[in-house]
């Protein structure tokens, strides 16, 4: 699973079988390394909730998608999910969570071979 933040906008890329473990009921995660006591952990999972949850709290990045939605998701052929959540009524968070499809052209030293068939290819 990839993790890209910019600005106030999460986005998860999960390859085909992070999908098919997420729509098994498996939490989806990852973690980066940036000292012996710095961590930064990411997940995402499918629970019997009414609505996305989101939350960051000592380093760790959770992300619950409602079960309908996310098993929908993983099973169907809609490429990514899209959620809007206010913050504060200041500003809003951007939270994409796509299947990750291959490049269009080769890139040296990256392993796509778990990735979805890029559909422009």
């Amino acid at each position: 699973m990839k993790l890209r933040i910019l600005g106030n906008s999460i986005r998860l890329r999960l390859t085909q079988t992070e999908v098919k473990n997420l729509a098994h009921g498996e939490t989806i995660h990852e973690r980066t390394h940036f000292g012996p006591n710095n961590l930064l952990e990411y997940k995402l999972s499918i629970k019997k909730i009414p609505n996305l949850d989101v939350d960051f709290q000592d380093g760790k990045i959770s992300i619950a998608l409602p079960e309908l939605t996310g098993e929908t998701w993983a099973n169907g052929t809609d490429v990514s999910l899209k959620y809007q959540i206010p913050i504060a009524g200041k500003t809003d968070l951007l939270v994409l969570i796509e299947k990750d499809f291959k490049c269009k052209t080769e890139r040296v030293g990256e392993n796509e071979d778990d990735m979805f068939p890029n559909p422009d290819c």
